[in-house]
């Protein structure tokens, strides 16, 4: 949303965002055990979806992944939220 409104406006004189960037505090065999609910074909939909809004922090904006990462986005009046993981935020950040 973001690099669309300031890459692509050529009316716009500002400057896009720097984000803060902060982890979400996980094990590594938390973050497995999250990844193994996420592929496992025995669990619905709702219920992937009920878990990880309830229990997991979210899903990456960019890939659906499991979210490692929480870019906080300063803007007019407002701070843009998103969750990422750790290979898409090195791609949408630089």
């Amino acid at each position: 949303m973001h690099d669309s409104f300031y890459g692509n406006n050529h009316r716009s004189n500002k400057d896009k965002p720097n984000p803060t960037v902060r982890p979400v505090n996980r094990s590594k065999e938390q973050l497995k055990h999250l990844q193994n609910i996420l592929s496992n074909p025995r669990i619905s939909q709702s219920v992937k979806k009920r878990f990880m809004s309830e229990k997991a922090g979210g899903y990456c904006s960019v890939c659906g992944g499991v979210a490692t990462q929480i870019a906080s986005y300063d803007m007019v009046d407002a701070t843009l939220v998103e969750k990422y993981c750790d290979t898409c935020l090195a791609r949408e950040i630089n």
